[in-house]
């Protein structure tokens, strides 16, 4: 069974389309759908409860306060490996799913591969109402990425992302909660990237939307903010896997310099 992951937050613009675009999947797995409510307080809850009533494959989950991003995102990893479900697909809730057989797709890859457990693709960026492919900062490595993970991932859109449940280690959840991170999908997976091989699928299934969010805000402070914490998870990935990530003080700082003065520049221009 695939397990479907959505967090959401205050995204009543969006989470409608991102459900319809699970619901529409043509796939031989049977499918659960688990959404996490981080205390919303718009229209969300409304959206996602009457989803669940008209499917029973919904299975949606109210928070009673604020947990951030993380804490809403392992507590529905917790209740998913305890159902028992082999694959688990990301999709945050203000993106959405463009083709009808992406899970197929990715679940196909996984059984060819057996030596792979986690596998994503290309997507598209949805900015101003412009639809284009998505680039990655570097080439996209595949295989086994342990020692090129490094600041930029695998080039992964999180909503593009497959990967087998079993890789959801106990002990990895519980270290990546205790250093309270304001994110989840790049450390979770570098820590993936050290025992099982990652594949990628060159077509585009995903729509990621860019627009205010935390790790794309319009406030220059706040994304000077979001980095340092994506460095942050830089350093501790390196601490756990030394000389595998290519982590130092240097280019943390420079990483960080250069990219929060470009999205300076960009606003400054914006002006």
């Amino acid at each position: 069974m695939i397990a479907v992951c959505i967090a959401t937050y205050n995204q009543e613009q969006y989470i409608a389309q991102a459900i319809e675009s699970v619901l529409m999947q043509q796939c031989d797995e049977p499918m659960r759908i688990f959404i996490g409510d981080d205390a919303s307080t718009d229209r969300t809850p409304e959206i996602c409860r009457r989803y669940a009533k008209q499917d029973e494959r919904i299975v949606y989950y109210r928070r009673e306060k604020n947990m951030g991003i993380v804490r809403n995102t392992v507590d529905l990893y917790r209740r998913i490996i305890a159902t028992g479900c082999r694959y688990i697909a990301m999709l945050d809730g203000d993106d959405y799913w463009s083709t009808r057989d992406k899970l197929q797709m990715q679940i196909n890859f996984l059984q060819a591969h057996p030596s792979y457990g986690f596998v994503h693709t290309a997507s598209y960026a949805l900015q101003n109402g412009e639809l284009t492919i998505e680039t990655p900062y570097e080439a996209i490595p595949i295989g086994d990425i342990s020692n090129q993970y490094r600041r930029s991932g695998a080039g992964q859109t999180n909503s593009s992302v497959v990967f087998l449940t079993r890789l959801l280690k106990e002990k990895d959840l519980d270290a990546i909660e205790a250093q309270h991170f304001r994110v989840l999908d790049y450390p979770l997976y570098g820590l993936f990237a050290q025992y099982t091989y990652f594949g990628y699928l060159d077509t585009p299934t995903t729509v990621w939307r860019v627009h205010d969010s935390t790790s794309h805000p319009k406030s220059v402070i706040r994304y000077g903010i979001y980095l340092f914490h994506y460095m942050r998870c830089w350093r501790w990935l390196e601490k756990c896997y030394p000389g595998k990530y290519g982590y130092t003080f240097l280019r943390a700082f420079y990483s960080w310099a250069s990219r929060t003065l470009y999205a300076t520049w960009r606003r400054i221009k914006c002006l």
